[in-house]
């Protein structure tokens, strides 16, 4: 079953799309002759997108095991499926850095592989911050929703970025998308050697001269925190420290631009991020609901991201997917009323999300497929 997401207009603008990145760090440039030399080792036949699936798989396959054997998020799995889901994590780090390389060298670069690649990036951030909170036995609490959230909110902060710039900052410089995703791979790792235990003793054990009573792992998570507000003050900066007008003519297109169109597609981000925090806050929970509500707001935020990265890619005004926000609002205000069985309410409000974001992610595949002439997971000759 396929829709038509795209508009004629939104579809033109989406051939126009010009890839913008910036923010690369030293560790990037390290990475770059890996990245090189495992591009040059590639069939030419392999597609780009399927290099990206490829590492999005491998992530699935770890949060499923992950699932199977804490579904509650807390306990102790076997040593080698920590080990497992850090690999998992860094093989998709990587593929997703080498699919742009590979696409420019089989000549196959389309704004179907940004699309994809993003659009991918954008569950795989749900996949990986699950596979962290296993590794750090941490349960669903107020804490832990406001530590996901601290993350969720400035990777969905820079793709507004992008949309009112042009420009998608990778990082600062010092530290980015990929050193994060390395310290997600690197805290499932010391798990795996350690087991989740190391993560529990008090930093005044290895540090008499620490000032706090809190353990390892809510240091880390306190630290994290503060990254993210010194990112997201750096994202507000860059954005609101400019004129809209200095976004070239070429990129503005049908684009809602200015203070008042920043503020509000800000808005939507934040109400997103707040429903969030308020529904993986739930402490009142039975058994799997943790789970499957975690699963229901990774969903609902990965159609959001994806709208939004449409819309800057298309050049159209950003309209935020009102049935995902209407589920995920509905299971947090049932959440704090208990008007129905708050685990029935999690099942039904993923179900509904998998089946819409299943046929909202395939019709805009097939849509945009179809427009430019190729093929999403083979290279094709593109129309002239």
């Amino acid at each position: 079953m396929f829709v038509r997401v795209l508009s004629q207009r939104a579809l033109e603008g989406l051939r126009a799309y010009v890839y913008k990145p910036g923010g690369y760090t030293w560790l990037d440039d390290l990475h770059t002759p890996m990245w090189n030399w495992v591009t040059a080792q590639l069939p030419m036949w392999l597609a780009p997108n399927l290099i990206t699936l490829s590492g999005l798989i491998c992530t699935f396959v770890a949060y499923f095991l992950m699932w199977y054997f804490l579904p509650e998020f807390t306990g102790e799995a076997p040593r080698w499926s920590y080990f497992f889901a850090g690999v998992s994590i860094v093989t998709y780090t990587n593929l997703d850095c080498i699919d742009g390389k590979q696409a420019r060298r089989t000549g196959s670069s389309s704004p179907l592989g940004q699309l994809f690649d993003h659009g991918c990036d954008a569950i795989a951030l749900h996949v990986m911050l699950s596979l962290t909170q296993t590794a750090l036995n941490e349960p669903s609490a107020v804490f832990t929703s406001i530590a996901a959230m601290s993350v969720y909110l400035p990777w969905i902060v820079s793709h507004w970025e992008e949309y009112h710039t042009g420009i998608l900052m990778y990082g600062d410089g010092w530290f980015g998308i990929l050193e994060a995703n390395y310290v997600l791979a690197g805290i499932t790792v010391v798990t795996g050697t350690f087991g989740p235990a190391i993560y529990e003793i008090p930093v005044k054990q290895l540090l008499p001269w620490w000032p706090w009573d809190i353990s390892v792992k809510h240091t880390f998570i306190i630290f994290a925190m503060l990254i993210a507000l010194v990112q997201f003050y750096g994202q507000m900066g860059r954005v609101f420290g400019r004129p809209w007008t200095m976004l070239p003519e070429a990129e503005r297109g049908h684009k809602e631009l200015g203070t008042g169109a920043r503020l509000k597609h800000l808005a939507y981000g934040l109400t997103l991020v707040g429903l969030g925090t308020a529904y993986l806050a739930d402490t009142n929970l039975q058994p799997w609901q943790a789970r499957v509500a975690a699963l229901l707001y990774g969903l609902v935020y990965a159609t959001v991201a994806t709208q939004l990265i449409m819309d800057h890619m298309s050049k159209e005004p950003f309209r935020p997917p009102l049935v995902p926000l209407a589920v995920l609002a509905a299971a947090t205000a049932n959440s704090f009323l208990q008007l129905a069985d708050g685990r029935l309410v999690a099942f039904g409000g993923s179900a509904i999300m998998l089946v819409y974001y299943g046929i909202y992610v395939t019709s805009i595949v097939n849509q945009v497929c179809a427009f430019l002439g190729i093929h999403c997971l083979s290279i094709t000759t593109k129309r002239a």
